[in-house]
């Protein structure tokens, strides 16, 4: 079997919700060229909107992404899909598992309520990014999230539990009321930055934000090593680098329980 494939033949007359990408499950392509979905204020078949080969629905690829194809990944269970180009509004938004690798930008609202799964963005985030879906309370319950470069304002908001791993800077007003999980940002913080935290563990190169947690000084790395080594597996980059972090656990006045390893 090959990988379902769509070329995307429109650029940016009308937004397009690819939440239906995630609830194919035929391998009969005749079937699925004739898909009718809402396209601006009309119904198309998919073969009209999109150049479609292949016939693994477990696989699937995005050819020629435009930042108008919206919720890509929505609800997604048990499957693969790659994206080669930009992508719109609500990327994994509700995921539940499987593997999304992205090969270009993300705007708003990227990975809002995932549930579990792996998601790779081999670029920016935008706004949003991991905060609060439509009707829910948490932004990420679960999963592991990988992203090249720079994530956007209010990002991250209540996230429950998994792994951020984000290579570049993060926008104002992101971590707010963290609960749990584990994130490394290796450039710079935007302001109002873990406000409300509960608890969770950070791996940051920016200082500045250490100045209103307590240093402990003797600590035992093992955790810390063991994160390290398969966060670099995983990315096959040695992204963290730094073999003797300062750690710092709790606050000095609103006593929140997260731990920073400052790179």
């Amino acid at each position: 079997m090959s990988s379902l494939t769509f070329k995307c033949k429109i650029k940016d007359k009308y937004r397009l919700d690819m939440s239906w990408l995630s609830k194919i499950n035929t391998s009969d392509l005749s079937v699925i060229k004739n898909i009718k979905i809402n396209y601006g204020n009309k119904l198309f078949k998919l073969k009209e909107l999109f150049s479609i080969s292949g016939n693994n629905f477990k696989d699937i690829k995005i050819h020629n992404s435009n930042n108008k194809l919206d919720n890509i990944g929505n609800e997604l269970t048990n499957k693969k899909i790659t994206i080669n180009g930009p992508v719109g509004n609500g990327l994994a938004k509700n995921m539940n598992d499987g593997e999304i690798i992205l090969n270009g930008n993300a705007e708003k609202n990227a990975c809002s309520g995932m549930q579990g799964g792996s998601v790779f963005i081999h670029g920016n985030a935008g706004d949003g990014f991991c905060s609060l879906p439509t009707g829910k309370n948490l932004g990420l319950v679960d999963g592991f999230i990988y992203v090249q470069k720079n994530v956007g304002l209010n990002s991250i908001i209540r996230m429950r539990r998994g792994n951020i791993i984000i290579g570049g800077n993060i926008g104002n007003g992101s971590c707010l009321e963290l609960i749990s999980g584990t994130i490394t940002i290796l450039g710079k913080i935007g302001n109002k930055f873990c406000t409300n935290a509960r608890r969770g563990t950070l791996f940051i190169k920016d200082k500045s934000i250490t100045k209103d947690y307590i240093i402990a000084n003797n600590t035992d790395l093992t955790f810390y090593n063991f994160y390290r080594k398969n966060i670099n597996k995983l990315i096959n980059k040695e992204l963290i680098k730094t073999y003797l972090p300062k750690r710092y656990f709790g606050t000095k006045n609103d006593k929140k329980l997260v731990e920073i390893f400052l790179l």
